[in-house]
């Protein structure tokens, strides 16, 4: 039966190891079937390819109607439909409202010089890149959470929070780095602040009916900070996040580092506030701040936020989380007999990479002496990784950003 059984585990190896010399498509993820929520009938995932630059990290090229985008991570990918089917309804809506703020957003696009080559949501190897993608957003001032957005101070304060409302009523993130989602929410601001289109806006409606997080997970942590951010502008929502991570026990030297960081926006910063705040009194989790307030701007910075969260969601099942701390693929959590290895990865195979990763899981459990180790990872677990694990003894977790995590059995 043993010699069967590991007969099996190489022939699932030998597969996974020729899958990842292959095309990856996005079948080859298997997804869970709720994973797009109702993307847009014309939108084309044109290829999946592996990021030479950040391993167990996947770059989509996707077409859409109004342009073409690259796209970094599955996280941001599903974000990314979900903006591509708003702004396509909105397009599709022009003919029938005369006009009005569709038209004007229309409009704002033409005029734009960035047309529709090369947007690249989450920019990660670029300067330029990087740039680009939080240029509109504005750099780091202290204690505002960088640049306020347009028309949020002065005599225009209102179109800020106009724009945030139209967000809302959209099912948008107003601090989307979409770039034509931008000038969208922008056109149709100015619109409604001119008495026009209004009832387009009170009609319209997303069939998903929710507010886009960072990772469009059923989180309650992160429902609970979209709703303070909606409510808020940027410079109410920094005292209210430096506030609360001062009560939980940071310094306010620290606090407002970690909010004028120059990448994450406002609404991911929120999400960082209610994952420390969650964590707060774990051993090690001082440390993490500081990981957090350093972190390198793009595919960095979203893997560690993507991992906070499974993280402080790992606080509400048992065992315990007695310390956590960041090793060098991710965060591990110290609990009651088992060690956790949390990666904030799209994809994981039985490749070089893959092996890697095991090991250093396997040390993990020796180090913190522990009887058993399980690595989470916030995307896709192939059966050939998953079946690598299980001759080490590993368990393992797939797709736990998304809600959707399947237990390896042990051996």
């Amino acid at each position: 039966m043993k010699k069967k059984l590991s007969l099996l585990i190489v022939g699932f190896l030998i597969w996974n190891q020729a899958l990842g010399y292959g095309a990856l498509s996005v079948r080859d993820l298997s997804l869970p079937k709720d994973f797009f929520p109702a993307p847009s009938p014309n939108v084309t995932i044109d290829s999946v390819q592996a990021d030479p630059a950040f391993p167990g990290f996947l770059t989509f090229s996707v077409t859409a109607p109004h342009g073409h985008y690259t796209v970094q991570g599955l996280s941001d990918l599903r974000q990314t439909l979900h903006e591509i089917d708003v702004i396509e309804k909105l397009n599709a809506q022009k003919e029938g409202t005369g006009g009005g703020m569709a038209a004007g957003a229309g409009e704002s696009l033409k005029e734009t010089g960035r047309g529709a080559k090369n947007l690249v949501v989450h920019p990660v190897d670029s300067v330029k890149g990087v740039g680009k993608g939080i240029g509109k957003l504005g750099g780091k001032i202290g204690g505002v959470f960088q640049k306020k957005e347009e028309g949020e101070k002065g005599d225009s304060f209102l179109l800020g929070s106009t724009k945030r409302e139209i967000a809302k009523k959209l099912g948008v993130d107003v601090y989307s780095r979409n770039t034509y989602l931008q000038d969208k929410l922008e056109a149709m601001a100015k619109s409604r602040m001119g008495g026009r289109g209004v009832v387009m806006v009170a009609e319209f409606l997303i069939p998903v009916g929710l507010i886009v997080s960072v990772a469009l997970t059923a989180s309650g942590l992160n429902s609970a900070a979209d709703e303070l951010v909606n409510d808020n502008d940027r410079s109410d929502l920094f005292k209210l996040n430096e506030k609360a991570l001062i009560k939980a026990g940071f310094t306010q030297e620290k606090a407002t580092r970690l909010l004028n960081h120059p990448y994450y926006t406002p609404r991911e910063l929120t999400y960082l506030r209610f994952y420390f705040e969650k964590l707060q009194g774990v051993q090690g989790i001082r440390a993490l701040l500081d990981a957090a307030i350093a972190v390198a701007p793009g595919v960095p910075a979203q893997k560690f936020l993507h991992e906070m969260q499974i993280a402080a969601e790992s606080m509400d099942t048992p065992p315990e989380v007695k310390g956590i701390q960041l090793t060098g693929e991710g965060v591990a959590l110290e609990k009651e007999g088992t060690a956790v290895l949390i990666t904030g990865y799209d994809y994981l195979d039985a490749s070089d990479f893959g092996k890697t990763l095991a090991d250093q899981a396997f040390g993990l459990k020796l180090k913190l002496g522990k009887k058993s180790v399980e690595i989470w990872n916030a995307g896709s677990v192939t059966t050939g990784f998953a079946a690598l694990l299980l001759i080490k003894g590993i368990q393992s977790r797939r797709m736990c950003l998304f809600g959707k995590a399947a237990l390896a059995e042990q051996p």
